[in-house]
């Protein structure tokens, strides 16, 4: 009896053993998964730290805006006031140009106001023409001519003929200048050839002139077509409309990766005024004068204004010469004024640096010119110094230059 009751004793610890065992080892299974879970977890969290920390703190494009707005007073080449406001604004990334708009508008808030990249506004290599109806058929109000040509400079030409028909041919046409002089026959030829080109027409005195007006669209079907109209062509070396050429520009700055100096650069060296028009082929179909206005609206979007006084001063064997920078027509002009230390006067001015217009700035600027020896001259009442004409930009930049440097020189010496 004992014996089966100490068996059924020991049997009964023995299942709550194994019991004991099997519940610890559920609750160390159940313990373990969550350890692992928790485990996932954090390791998943720092996996997620770990690509988003990178994003929120590695230095991603740099992307800027940039905007200047500069306008020029002055007057036409036919002798009437303007004003040219230079806009310049866009965005670059890591530096880079990537966007840009670049436009020149005419009396920007006057009346006429117009965008000189409008075909219509500025006569740049365009051709214009008018055919009106008459009580006898049709006629040639005006079949007119824009641009440049080395021969003649800027021309400005029309040609009428009071009986249009299909039998007109060129050498019928009455072809004058705006000084209201006759071109010769070879004259004709060559300013009308960069029209005839636009439709691949080899243009002689025999050549319809329903053929050239089939360029603006007043031929079609065989018959005249009343109206007025304007087309540009490729003129001189290949430059198009005004505002072909600015697109020009614009797309060259862009496809060529240019940051804001390199613009400038470009602007103060390339396409200058003293550069023949033969000889301006860096930016295909742009061949018009980068003046200083270019150079001075990409300062402007770099920099915020524009720079203008003495930029260094040197002493040596009793006189001292200072370095002035001023705004020319073509850009910065650098002058350097020489003083006399020992009487504290103007001995020697000259012109280190420019761009300006041969025939009109650039006398001014030239080595012992005249009007570099009257500045001299006038020192002590330079405001009785006369501008020059034709070259009042200039004139007024050398003044400036010189008062830059005779109040620093007073200041400092």
């Amino acid at each position: 009896m004992k014996r089966k009751l100490m068996a059924a004793f020991l049997a009964m610890i023995l299942v709550l053993s194994l019991a004991a065992c099997s519940s610890g080892g559920d609750e160390g299974g159940q313990a373990d998964t969550t350890a692992a879970a928790a485990e996932t977890t954090a390791a998943g969290t720092e996996e997620t730290a770990a690509a988003e920390t990178p994003a929120a703190t590695e230095a991603g494009p740099v992307v800027e805006t940039f905007s200047a707005e500069y306008e020029m007073v002055g007057t036409t080449s036919a002798g009437l006031p303007k004003n040219d406001t230079f806009i310049f604004e866009g965005e670059t990334t890591d530096g880079i140009i990537t966007s840009l708009n670049f436009d020149i508008i005419r009396n920007k808030g006057l009346e006429g106001e117009y965008s000189k990249k409008d075909l219509m506004g500025y006569q740049m290599n365009v051709s214009d023409a008018e055919v009106a109806a008459t009580d006898n058929g049709f006629e040639l109000v005006n079949l007119g001519m824009n641009g440049y040509e080395t021969e003649f400079g800027q021309y400005m030409i029309t040609a009428t003929c009071p009986e249009l028909t299909d039998d007109t041919v060129f050498a019928d046409l009455t072809i004058t200048n705006y000084t209201g002089e006759e071109l010769t026959p070879d004259q004709r030829i060559l300013i009308y050839q960069y029209l005839a080109n636009e439709a691949d027409i080899e243009l002689t005195d025999e050549t319809p002139v329903s053929e050239l007006l089939a360029i603006h669209g007043l031929y079609k079907d065989g018959e005249f077509v009343e109206g007025t109209s304007r087309v540009s062509f490729a003129g001189f070396n290949g430059g198009r409309s005004y505002g072909e050429q600015i697109d020009a520009i614009v797309d060259y700055i862009l496809n060529n990766n240019m940051t804001l100096e390199d613009v400038y650069e470009m602007f103060r060296t390339v396409n200058q005024q003293s550069t023949p028009i033969e000889d301006r082929d860096t930016i295909a179909g742009a061949t018009i004068a980068f003046v200083g206005d270019f150079q001075r609206m990409v300062y402007l979007a770099m920099y915020g204004e524009l720079f203008e006084g003495v930029t260094n001063s040197t002493t040596a064997d009793g006189s001292t010469t200072i370095e002035v920078v001023t705004q020319g027509y073509g850009g910065e002009i650098e002058t350097h004024v020489t003083f006399d230390d020992a009487t504290r006067t103007i001995t020697a001015i000259s012109v280190r640096d420019s761009q300006e217009s041969d025939g009109y700035g650039a006398v001014l600027t030239a080595d012992g010119s005249d009007y570099l020896n009257t500045l001299i001259e006038s020192q002590d009442d330079l405001d009785a110094v006369d501008t020059a004409t034709g070259a009042t930009t200039t004139a007024t930049s050398l003044k400036k230059a010189v008062l830059f440097a005779k109040e620093y020189y007073d200041a400092n010496n």
